[in-house]
């Protein structure tokens, strides 16, 4: 802009050097005729070079006309539409098309810098820094230490694309029995310690994907030890060990992350959970793959009831164990958000995908598909409509019913929640299916159902702290051979303290009346004090 002010002023400067000393009288008002259009052959503007019909492209000063006329718009053509390049030019004419360019670049200034800083707007800066010259000097300061401490952690962080984190579960568990539990006397549980280590690698490539390691150990066990098979096998302490054989080890911890869970609190690290998971066709279909996913993770979700180390800490109350059943292994799921209304989402698990003889591999043995149709009616409700199809040879089926054969169980189930209000929750699970016997002893089907219902208070006496309540029925054969003569019910209380962001306590209650669903067993009662350390 700059250079086109200069090139005018050099301009005007050549041709008032060809003119006389000193205009004559009455030449300033000829100039003005002119730049109004007003002399002897009235001229008129052009918005577009193609108005000049005598002007053709391929004359040598096309280019040049064009951005004056469509850039600048300071050529004016005559009223035939004619702009007679090789017509000679008077002195009076060439000042006025030359002020009328040097006016349209003035505007052109003016409005490019309107927005521009003025003298007094740098004062008033430069006061304010005068004023503030403390301040800035210690913020310069602390901007110059957080800089070198951003230095030092680049050049000593862990990954520049992985992130840890993980938790801590410290437990104490007691309780007993008022009498006999399957031949078991009501005093022979012991108070028992255990705990559970989990360490999260997480990585991301893309910033919309995430490949999860997890490193999970676990040492102790719970009071299943004493009385096995109540809440459906998954322990009253779902991060605890199961019951303990001859050595002083025992089976698979109940969330399945380690083999030979040790009661001497040495604890057995194993890659629980390898799996990646990413966007496929937009931000709204998220696929999970990975040779060992947990299928709780995509299916049967709650808020109210789902983590182990915060709520409910019976395994049966986070989880549907008819749609769940079979919930780790080799496999791969999707989660699509069809729309703000509804999700629909699906997964597939081999339980031993990875075995190459006798019952397994990834499309044989113990598989489960699992489909759930998610619908929200508000933002603080969710129903979940579910199904899942599943084959059991050679570990106990939902039942408890093993057959000597193989079983396929077809299961329906419905969970849904509701935030009543900021401090009340409502939540619950249905089951039903049936359990098709192959094989074996030749024993008929079984029909299946399970539910659970209960209450959770957010932000009860303090922020941050919850307190919820639940009963329920673990699964149980309703008819067919081998039923059970009575129905064991679970009831669970717990409250959890926030300490702070990273510690909660939780002392927790169970009854379980009828274990094993068996009549006349008696009620055991369960306490647990359980601290989560989160880092």
């Amino acid at each position: 802009m700059k250079k086109l002010v200069l090139m005018g002023a050099l301009a005007a400067t050549i041709s008032l050097s060809l003119a006389p000393s000193a205009f004559a009288e009455g030449d300033s008002a000829v100039i003005d005729q002119y730049s109004q259009g007003l002399g002897a052959d009235s001229v008129s503007q052009v918005s577009s070079v193609s108005e000049l019909t005598d002007v053709d492209p391929n004359q040598w000063a096309f280019q040049a006309l064009k951005s004056l006329v469509e850039r600048y718009g300071c050529i004016e053509g005559y009223p035939s539409k004619k702009y007679l390049g090789n017509r000679p030019l008077s002195r009076y004419e060439f000042a006025a098309g030359l002020n009328s360019c040097l006016d349209k670049i003035g505007e052109q200034i003016a409005a490019a810098s309107a927005d521009k800083a003025t003298k007094d707007d740098l004062a008033a800066v430069q006061r304010l820094q005068e004023e503030f010259k403390v301040e800035l000097a210690t913020l310069r300061g602390r901007v110059d230490s957080l800089e070198a401490k951003t230095k030092e952690l680049e050049a000593h962080q862990f990954s520049t694309t992985t992130k840890l984190d993980g938790s801590v579960v410290m437990a104490v568990q007691g309780g007993s029995a008022g009498g006999n539990v399957n031949g078991v006397g009501g005093s022979s549980a012991n108070t028992t310690f255990f705990g559970r280590t989990t360490l999260n690698l997480r990585a991301s490539f893309t910033g919309k994907d995430e490949l999860l390691v997890r490193l999970r150990g676990v040492t102790g066990q719970d009071i299943s030890g004493t009385f096995p098979g109540i809440s459906n096998n998954l322990g009253t302490a779902f991060y605890a060990g199961g019951s303990t054989a001859a050595g002083g080890t025992g089976g698979t911890s109940f969330d399945g992350s380690t083999n030979n869970v040790q009661t001497n609190g040495n604890a057995t690290v194993s890659f629980d959970k390898v799996r990646y998971t990413t966007n496929l066709f937009g931000d709204n279909f998220r696929i999970f793959v990975g040779p060992r996913i947990d299928l709780f993770e995509i299916i049967d979700t709650n808020s109210f009831a789902n983590n182990e180390e915060v709520d409910f800490s019976n395994g049966f109350m986070i989880n549907n164990p008819l749609i769940t059943y079979i919930f780790a292994g080799p496999g791969a799921g999707a989660d699509w958000k069809i729309s703000d209304s509804f999700s629909l989402r699906a997964a597939y698990i081999a339980a031993n995908g990875g075995k190459s003889n006798g019952v397994g591999g990834f499309t044989g043995g113990n598989t489960i598909g699992s489909a759930e149709l998610e619908f929200r009616p508000s933002q603080t409700s969710k129903i979940k409509l579910q199904y899942s199809s599943y084959t059991t040879q050679g570990i106990a089926p939902p039942s408890g019913i093993i057959t000597g054969g193989s079983q396929k169980t077809d299961a329906f189930g419905v969970n849904a929640e509701w935030a009543v209000s900021p401090g009340l929750g409502i939540f619950g699970r249905y089951g039903f299916g049936t359990q098709k016997n192959f094989g074996g002893l030749g024993l008929g089907d079984n029909d299946l159902n399970t539910w659970q219902a209960g209450l959770a208070f957010p932000d009860l006496f303090a922020p941050g702290n919850t307190l919820g309540i639940a009963a329920g029925q673990p699964a149980r054969a309703t008819n067919g051979p081998g039923a059970p003569n009575a129905t064991e019910t679970n009831y669970e209380l717990y409250y959890n303290f926030k300490l702070n962001d990273r510690i909660t306590l939780t002392p927790d209650v169970q009854l379980i009346s009828q274990p094993n669903s068996v009549a006349g067993n008696s009620t055991i009662t369960v306490g647990t004090l359980r601290a989560v350390f989160n880092f």
